[in-house]
């Protein structure tokens, strides 16, 4: 199991008309969209997962490359730790443990739930897929 990351930001329903109007190819545009903002979580995740390296699995289990899905009009893409793959130890280390004994996760760990998660990276996301739309518009404006 892990999370999705979907086309969101302020302004898209006209970015993608106006693309649309210039013979622009939505779908193609999309999916590069989805996958550079997957592209940029991993480089985050790949980072902090650094210090947390004994085996290595968790590492190993951060999603890459998924394909795009689509759902009618609507695409994303899985995002973060792919648990049936050894990523189990993710839920821990960015929630910590409610059993006995009770870890609370550490500063180090809250980055990491920050790389996936966190407000900072929805925002870098965003800005991400409003740049990859913009270009094409510019591309085809010409």
């Amino acid at each position: 199991m892990s999370s999705k990351v979907k086309i969101e930001f302020e302004g898209f329903d006209e970015i993608l008309n106006r693309l649309s109007k210039l013979n622009g190819d939505t779908i193609k545009t999309t999916e590069k969209a989805l996958k550079d903002s997957q592209k940029h979580i991993n480089e985050k995740l790949h980072k902090e997962m650094k210090k947390h390296k004994l085996t290595g699995a968790t590492e190993k289990s951060i999603v890459e490359e998924q394909k795009v899905r689509w759902f009618g009009t609507e695409a994303e893409i899985d995002i973060g730790f792919d648990i049936s793959e050894g990523g189990l130890a993710s839920i821990f280390l960015m929630h910590g443990t409610k059993g006995t004994p009770r870890h609370a996760p550490t500063k180090q760990d809250k980055k990491l739930f920050s790389a996936l998660y966190g407000s900072e990276t929805r925002k870098e996301i965003q800005k991400i897929q409003e740049d990859i739309f913009y270009e094409e518009i510019r591309r085809l404006d010409k």
